[in-house]
């Protein structure tokens, strides 16, 4: 009796320990809870921000775009400008030289002009009538006479005709110069607008610059939040474990407890365990653990301090009769390869975990899981995992760790479905132990 009382205190007083560490792992786990999900707020405002900057990058980059066509479309006007500018010098280089030429006939036959007065002056002033009438006869008068008014028509039509042709030149010359000025006046206006262009265009890439950056930092602090909330979202999960497998361990210390209290008072009796069919091909739906981890043919309990069994080998469901045995356990707890072998196939993909919501066929319906071939034709499959700890083609030791519980694939609940088959078919996995 006192050895029942010393191990009921002691029981006692390690269930209050447990129930402290879990109480400070669900603080823990509440705090970051809180950080992920003042990350997670941040990576929305992050996100928004981004967002923003690209669309003002966007609609800036349009303006610049814009600009930049604008900019090139005035240049190469003011190209135009140039090569008009240039033609109109150079037929205004022509005109100015035509008027020099007609400038100097003009002073040419005035030289002439003026050297036949001279002549004529110094002779005596001789006028036409009396050169007419110096005549010798009727025949020389009518040849000085026509003589005379030869020369004053002659000289009189050069004269005009020059004239008249240096005033067209000359009209023509001011009309080039005119036209010249007007397209002056419109190349200076190009330019002006060329420049305001060009001023407007390095303000909007300065601007448009400024956003770019904008972008960058956003990106930055949004990648920043992720690899934050990347390192999180581990220790989260290992707590949650942590604090699932800490309450495992203090319920089935009470177990424990009430299991050696019942054997004390049965003169320390251990009580006889059936691991078989009860006869309807189901299992019993709770037992107590074995004394040992190892049963049978060096098999092992693939998820020790968890003995409750919720669905029996054989058991009727509405699609088929069940191939395997289902194990309560709490998500997160760990799980062992009941003995050693070839792991052959694994899946750890799968999205949901919510007991009973959304569950899938997701790896055939056993969710997340782990396939071990082992020697003699012998395969065990452990099923609905949260996630897994070994991959397809590792070779693991009896006791190895290779996952933890969920409620992954077909599943409405927290569990492990553990299955067992023999050169394929299945069998009753209770009779390994």
């Amino acid at each position: 009796m006192r050895l029942m009382k010393r191990l009921f205190s002691v029981c006692l007083a390690l269930i209050m320990i447990l129930g402290s560490v879990v109480s400070t792992a669900a603080e823990t786990i509440s705090e970051l809870e809180a950080k992920q999900a003042e990350l997670e707020s941040q990576q929305a405002e992050y996100q928004a921000k981004l967002n923003k900057s690209n669309s003002a990058v966007a609609e800036k980059q349009e303006e610049v775009d814009a600009l930049v066509g604008q900019v090139e479309s005035v240049t190469a006007e003011i190209q135009v400008c140039y090569q008009k500018i240039s033609i109109y010098d150079k037929n205004i280089a022509e005109k100015q030289k035509a008027i020099d030429e007609a400038n100097q006939e003009i002073d040419a036959n005035m030289n002439t002009l003026r050297q036949r007065i001279k002549t004529i002056y110094i002779s005596g002033d001789v006028s036409a009538l009396e050169i007419v009438m110096g005549a010798k006869d009727f025949t020389d008068f009518l040849d000085k006479l026509q003589l005379v008014q030869y020369v004053s028509n002659h000289d009189a039509e050069l004269i005009n005709g020059i004239k008249k042709k240096l005033n067209t030149i000359s009209s023509e010359k001011q009309a080039l110069e005119k036209d010249k000025a007007s397209l002056e006046e419109e190349h200076t206006t190009l330019t002006n607008k060329q420049e305001e262009l060009t001023k407007l265009l390095d303000e909007n890439k300065e601007t448009l610059a400024s956003l770019q950056s904008d972008v960058k930092d956003a990106q930055m602090k949004l990648s920043l939040s992720e690899e934050e909330l990347n390192k999180l979202n581990p220790q989260l999960q290992a707590l949650v474990r942590q604090a699932q497998q800490q309450e495992a361990a203090a319920q089935q210390a009470a177990t424990s407890s009430s299991s050696s209290s019942s054997s004390s008072s049965s003169d320390d009796e251990e009580e006889s365990i059936d691991y078989s069919d009860n006869g309807s091909g189901e299992t019993s739906n709770s037992y107590n653990a074995p004394s040992q981890i190892d049963a049978g043919d060096g098999w092992t309990w693939p998820i020790p301090g968890c003995y409750t069994i919720t669905g029996g080998y054989g058991e009727g469901r509405s699609y088929e009769s069940h191939g395997g045995t289902d194990i309560a356990a709490p998500i997160g707890t760990p799980i062992y390869a009941a003995n050693s072998g070839t792991v052959i196939d694994t899946s750890n993909d799968c999205s949901h975990s919510s007991a009973g919501v959304g569950a899938c066929n997701h790896g055939g319906g056993y969710g997340n899981h782990v396939w071990i071939q082992h020697d003699n034709g012998y395969q065990t499959i452990y099923g609905h995992m949260i996630n897994t700890a070994v991959s397809t083609g590792e070779y693991v030791s009896k006791g190895q760790l290779i996952g933890y519980s969920g409620s992954t694939g077909w599943s409405t609940g927290p569990h492990l479905h553990f299955e067992l088959r023999i050169n394929g078919v299945r069998s009753n996995p209770m009779a390994l132990f």
